[in-house]
């Protein structure tokens, strides 16, 4: 009696891991692909807020500064701005994502590798037009 009772209480066990392991496998999946669509709609909101912030600088002139608090997703690898558009660009499991926004200013290509979260940027028109980007804190 002693060793049928032991027997049932490890089947019914394996039954409950059995159907336990495969529940707990799909969560945690719908959990990183629900991550990665958050950090890329952070990162496109990242990109316009960016852009934005550059064409209103250049709207009002030489001379004008603005100072941006950028918050960019955990996984970004790079905030580059060429060749009239923001583009910022993280990294998914799909490969690279890049987030990307138009501007009608005339940019000096910066480049700002590493940095990630909430971050300082200044932007700033200088005297010929161009406006540039400054990092005040550089990695």
């Amino acid at each position: 009696m002693k060793g049928q009772a032991s027997l049932e209480l490890f089947v019914t066990l394996g039954v409950v891991i059995a159907f336990t392991i495969p529940v707990i496998l799909l969560l945690l999946s719908v959990t990183s692909i629900g991550y990665e669509d958050t950090a890329k709609a952070q990162a496109d909101a990242s990109a316009r807020s960016l852009a934005d912030n550059i064409n209103l600088v250049y709207a009002q002139g030489p001379g004008a500064q603005r100072e941006l608090l950028l918050n960019v997703p955990p996984s970004t690898e790079s905030v580059r701005v060429t060749n009239g558009e923001v583009v910022v660009s993280i990294k998914t499991s799909g490969g690279t994502f890049d987030a990307a926004a138009p501007t009608i200013a005339t940019v000096a290509n910066k480049d700002i590798p590493g940095k990630t979260g909430l971050f300082k940027l200044i932007v700033k028109t200088k005297s010929n037009g161009e406006v540039e980007l400054i990092d005040p804190n550089p990695s």
